[in-house]
């Protein structure tokens, strides 16, 4: 989801610094290090490029390239090394942005939450590197039509595909699909957390991918309370009412810089951060 937040934006990598190779001091092409040798956040960059291209959908087996190199990623190959202290807000670090894909990470504090909101036309991976998570997640009934005035006007039918569901830095990347596992989902930090997101295609709000927000108005009523959120004793596979909403007014996130290893071939790793996780 993009974050939301009046933080000046700063200069992030390109996909030319992702080259495959690089060119000598005579002109010719240098062969870089292997793949293995390199920081995992390299591997994960160069993984996103080769499989995430032509602003589609990803093959299964693209996706599973790119999930096995994030299950492997913790939180101080992000450069996020802890402090100690606790987070204070949520935070957001846009590590690579490009047409076909983006890469970031949200910091969430605990108690904190990412409202319920969609993924339209749009394959997601999601990897906890610290703390844990309370996942909520549904799909629409029918997905053949867009969001619309009208949803923000008549309920619509969605199914319950998880409903506060612990994640932690142990678990395995969760995948969301156009309109399958869980395209619309909301996470609740049952501890300080970090999440590492990979969008593709990225939002896209004058192709026809926006982010949308939504709440449950029929269901359990302490899932009609809590709008959905902590899942609010749903029933996986049980059939709720939801509407699209605006932005939450209580949901902001700032900006934090990246310091992880640099997005190149040739790195070796370098930099980091002090969080609270």
């Amino acid at each position: 989801m993009p974050e939301q937040t009046g933080v000046p934006e700063q200069k992030m990598p390109t996909l030319q610094s992702l080259s495959l190779s690089r060119e000598g001091a005579d002109g010719n092409a240098v062969e870089e290090a292997p793949s293995s040798e390199l920081p995992l956040m390299c591997q994960l960059a160069n993984a996103c490029r080769r499989h995430f291209i032509g602003g589609g959908n990803p093959s299964p087996g693209g996706v599973n390239a790119v999930a096995d190199i994030m299950n492997r990623i913790r939180a101080q190959d992000l450069g996020l090394v802890s402090n100690g202290q606790k987070l204070r807000h949520i935070e957001f670090v846009d590590v690579l942005e490009t047409p076909e894909f983006t890469v970031g990470i949200f910091l969430i504090p605990e108690g904190r939450f990412l409202p319920l909101h969609d993924h339209p036309g749009m394959t997601v991976l999601s990897k906890v590197v610290f703390g844990e998570l309370l996942v909520t997640s549904f799909d629409k009934s029918d997905y053949t039509k867009p969001t619309s005035q009208r949803d923000f006007e008549e309920p619509f039918s969605a199914v319950v595909r998880s409903a506060g569901e612990v994640v932690g830095s142990e678990d395995a990347c969760k995948v969301l699909h156009p309109t399958c596992d869980g395209n619309l989902h909301e996470f609740v930090a049952r501890t300080d957390c970090g999440l590492l997101d990979i969008l593709a295609p990225p939002y896209d709000f004058e192709g026809g991918r926006p982010c949308n927000y939504f709440q449950v108005v029929e269901g359990t009523p302490d899932a009609v309370a809590a709008g959905g959120r902590n899942g609010g004793q749903l029933a996986v596979g049980s059939v709720v009412k939801m509407i699209a909403t605006e932005v939450p007014n209580d949901f902001y996130t700032l900006r934090r810089p990246y310091t992880g290893p640099e997005l190149t071939e040739r790195s070796n790793g370098s930099g980091g951060d002090e969080t609270g996780g």
